[in-house]
């Protein structure tokens, strides 16, 4: 395939996987539960990246680059203030009631939301994304600000700006994550730490629907 059509299929494949089926699930489009939605365009994209002679198989399972967990750590107070802040301010009544009303339940998401929601977002939206459209992007900082468009707007599924608007601002400081470490462990890590927080501290309800 040459360049100009190379070009245009990346370009195409961009549009389809997180603009147009966003909004297939938005309409009610797809008759799919979501998570299964979310689990085979990880599938698609983990097979694409896995036959891309490309692509370092290594950003799997690396883990230590650039003190990522120290930096993570550092952040996470930050990223709680904001949080609570932002709980106290619009919803004070929630504050902690999914694990002191639903504890079982709650568990049950501390320990299925990191490897059910938060790994294969982080495949998606920052290695596919990062090595599949990097070279399209010229500004320095354009893909960390393009994979967090896209992963803000994924979060319309959801139907209240809170959740675009977090996801917004979590998918910068993901995209920063994974541009200084290409490590898709540790930004993992960072994605399912700040959504178990947003989770346990009441704004969970904002993310509910679809996964």
């Amino acid at each position: 395939m040459d360049n100009s059509k190379q070009t245009w299929f990346l370009v195409t494949e961009a549009v389809v996987l997180f603009v147009g089926l966003p909004l297939l699930i938005f309409w009610d489009l797809v008759p799919l539960p979501k998570i299964l939605v979310l689990v085979a365009v990880a599938s698609y994209c983990g097979y694409q990246l896995w036959r891309d002679p490309t692509f370092g198989r290594g950003i799997f399972s690396r883990q230590s680059s650039n003190n990522a967990g120290r930096d993570i750590l550092i952040r996470t107070p930050l990223v709680l203030a904001g949080l609570v802040a932002a709980i106290w301010a619009v919803n004070p009544e929630q504050f902690f009631e999914f694990p002191t009303q639903r504890p079982i339940v709650w568990m049950v998401v501390m320990i299925l939301y990191p490897i059910l929601s938060a790994l294969p977002q982080e495949l998606v939206y920052r290695t596919y994304f990062f090595h599949r459209y990097g070279d399209l992007i010229s500004l320095r900082y354009g893909t960390v600000l393009s994979s967090a468009l896209a992963f803000s707007f994924l979060h319309i599924i959801y139907d209240n700006w809170w959740a675009v608007g977090l996801s917004f601002i979590a998918g910068i400081m993901f995209g920063l994550t994974y541009k200084r470490t290409k490590s898709l462990f540790w930004v993992t890590v960072e994605h399912a730490l700040y959504g178990c927080l947003v989770f346990t501290l009441g704004m969970g309800h904002y993310f509910y629907e679809a996964f």
